[in-house]
């Protein structure tokens, strides 16, 4: 398995198997180190600046020599690699979890692992390498010791769905929405989109990357189930939170709740006045912003959901927010329906910096929300009818499945499998049909990859 992972890894980048390997080593050493000596919070700054500053210098080093050359207006020299500069795939995601292995180790909450091909599979395993889940040792680590180690599949309905549906998601739904809005986006500060309102493009890159992103990890989590393991999910319908702060507990779930466990609260998390609690707010956004990418978008676009989580806690203070709690009836729904239309809208709005990474074409999207054409408004890729009903349907046959399967979530409608046998050939067809439907709906003509590889 270690070494598929590392063959997989090292397909189009062969060169960067020797830094997935020095994490592996470093990890592992440091847990040993952090059972061994005395010193061990010395030895944990240790494993966490390597971790640190091997990410930040494969991610941050081109933006951070340009911006600087840029402040004491000083020419590069064009032999410096700036714009053939690669990105290790994956070192994002792989960084989190040796960081999250080492912290735990030093809490005592989990113990190091002696083996170390062990570890090295638990940081490169194929299917969460390059774009997660990002997972705790507790959660993968501690299945492949001695005597816990799968030896068969389990739940290999729910994994083939899930594949299936990851499968859909990305080459559908996601590729042809991305071959719709890319020309909007690559010239939206061109004369050419003037006129051109940016609001459906927003709408549809919400879509986009939200069925990219969800589709990987769908892939993902049914691989694993595919080889013996379950892995927490990643999204929770986060388009329907009524709030940012419900909308953080339902998207990229597993980095969420990384930055609050291993950032936010031994920042203080809200135990230290309200003062503080609104610094380690913006700090931990701020940082959760930065690790998407070097930019100055990337940042901004943090900051914004800093800001938003700022506002949610000052609402939820308020005793207007107690009385809407209590609503009922008619009331109630209209009050959830305002708070998620009025969440997602300010989640789109910050997509427009994470989109577009060129700070001049990010404002040139957000001055199109308000000035355009009337009659040249939805001209373009956002009034492809086909498209539109192409969501429309997806959204139809979910709405349909969630109603008959009673809002049951894919794992118990796949133990469902051995007590009513007569349905298992209803689910694998299911599972089969979107294989299918993916490969006859699929666009020819494009072919990205996943957004998040880049992170």
């Amino acid at each position: 398995m270690l070494a598929g992972s590392l063959v997989f890894y090292a397909y189009n980048q062969w060169w960067t198997i020797s830094i997935i390997l020095a994490y592996c080593f470093m990890g592992w050493s440091i847990g040993l180190l952090l059972a061994r000596v005395r010193r061990r919070r010395a030895v944990l700054m240790l494993g966490l600046g390597f971790n640190i500053g091997v990410l930040a210098f494969w991610k941050y080093a081109p933006f951070a020599v340009t911006a600087v050359a840029a402040s004491i207006g000083v020419q590069l020299p064009p032999a410096l690699p700036i714009e053939s500069w690669v990105v290790p795939l994956g070192i994002s995601f792989f960084s989190l979890s040796g960081i999250s292995y080492m912290v735990d180790v030093y809490n005592g909450s989990f113990k190091p692992e002696p083996n170390f091909w062990r570890y090295s599979l638990f940081i490169a395993f194929f299917p969460h390498l390059v774009a997660g889940p990002i997972l705790r040792a507790r959660e993968f680590l501690v299945r492949l010791r001695p005597g816990e180690l799968p030896t068969r599949p389990i739940a290999e309905w729910e994994g083939t769905f899930l594949i299936a549906r990851g499968y859909f998601k990305k080459v559908v739904l996601a590729d042809t929405i991305a071959e719709t809005i890319d020309p909007f986006f690559a010239n939206v500060a061109n004369p050419t989109t003037d006129g051109i309102w940016s609001l459906p493009y927003l709408y549809l890159y919400s879509f986009q990357i939200y069925f990219d992103f969800s589709g990987y990890t769908d892939i993902a989590r049914g691989l694993g189930l595919w080889f013996g393991f379950r892995w927490p999910d990643n999204f929770n319908w986060p388009y329907f939170a009524t709030s940012i702060k419900e909308f953080w507990r339902r998207w990229h779930m597993t980095l969420s709740r990384f930055l609050r466990d291993y950032l936010y609260i031994p920042l203080g998390g809200n135990r230290k006045g309200p003062f503080r609690t609104a610094i380690n707010l913006m700090i931990t956004m701020l940082l959760g912003g930065i690790w998407h990418g070097a930019g100055w978008s990337f940042t901004l676009w943090g900051l914004l959901h800093g800001v938003y989580l700022l506002v949610n806690h000052c609402w939820q203070a308020l005793p207007l927010q107690a009385g809407l709690k209590r609503l009922h009836g008619g009331a109630a729904y209209a009050y959830t329906a305002f708070s998620v239309v009025v969440t997602f809208h300010a989640v789109c709005f910050a997509w427009c910096f994470f989109r577009l990474t060129d700070f001049d074409d990010a404002l040139a999207c957000v001055r199109k929300l308000a000035v355009f054409d009337p009659d040249k408004a939805l001209a373009g890729g956002a009034a492809d009818f086909k498209l539109w009903l192409l969501l429309a349907a997806y959204a139809i046959a979910t709405a349909a499945a969630v109603v008959i399967s009673r809002g049951a979530p894919v794992s118990s409608v796949g133990q469902q499998l051995r007590s009513l046998p007569m349905l298992r050939g209803f689910y694998w067809g299911i599972a089969f049909g979107m294989l299918v439907l993916a490969l006859t709906l699929a666009p020819g003509s494009q072919n990205s990859p996943f957004i998040y590889f880049r992170f």
